[in-house]
């Protein structure tokens, strides 16, 4: 991942790229979803949990911190936003924060990336404050390429492969009480059986969903 993030570092640089706006763009639209249930004060401590090279914490707004295993590689590679909010290099299993510490925390495409992603969704809930918001995405697939991945090589950067049952039952015994969420199974379906793949690949991804998305909000109890 760490040498993935220094060539499109040095992509950005070659080529004068910035991307901010769509980070703003996305981070906005974020907040706009969570304040459809509460509204976020402009002081709010908020945490995001594998924020990542540009992650949304650097556009949300509020007293943001980010926390990555590689933050410190990140402040150097893209300086532009990353110094925008604090970072922390820790792993999200071990959050460095005390109990009930924010009032919005954010994991956005990031507990398939570990090891352990039941615990850092734990973790979250425990740094949360009562009444807090978090937001989960994560890609989620078929159960069958998780045993695929242990069979053969699956050429991507996920450490496991999730599939939606699981991502769900990372919440359960959880003081979290999920408020809204959405999937889009049909449509990564249907968009495999339009990609210019081999045809059989295609028609395996149609039938067996790979790379959809799970999208979650839920309220700290």
């Amino acid at each position: 991942m760490l040498e993935f993030q220094k060539n499109k570092a040095q992509h950005f640089r070659e080529t004068g790229h910035d991307h901010s706006d769509t980070l703003l763009r996305r981070s906005l639209e974020v907040r706009s979803k969570l304040e459809e249930f509460q509204p976020i004060r402009t002081d709010a401590r908020v945490l995001e949990v594998g924020s990542g090279a540009h992650g949304l914490i650097f556009f949300f707004g509020g007293l943001g911190i980010g926390v990555d295993p590689l933050a410190h590689h990140y402040v150097s590679l893209f300086p532009d936003w990353q110094r925008r909010v604090a970072t922390v290099s820790a792993y999200g299993e071990a959050l460095p924060f005390p109990d009930n510490s924010f009032a919005v925390v954010l994991s956005d495409d990031v507990v398939d990336y570990a090891e352990h992603p039941a615990l850092i969704v734990a973790e979250m809930a425990r740094v949360l404050a009562p009444s807090g918001m978090l937001y989960f995405t994560v890609n989620i697939c078929h159960p069958v390429w998780n045993v695929l991945s242990k069979l053969c090589q699956v050429e991507d950067f996920h450490t496991t492969h999730i599939s939606l049952g699981r991502a769900r039952r990372f919440f359960r015994d959880l003081p979290l009480r999920i408020v809204w969420q959405t999937h889009n199974i049909a449509e990564n379906r249907a968009a495999s059986r339009k990609r210019p793949e081999r045809r059989f690949r295609a028609w395996v991804k149609s039938i067996f969903y790979y790379k959809a998305r799970l999208e979650i909000v839920a309220i700290r109890e």
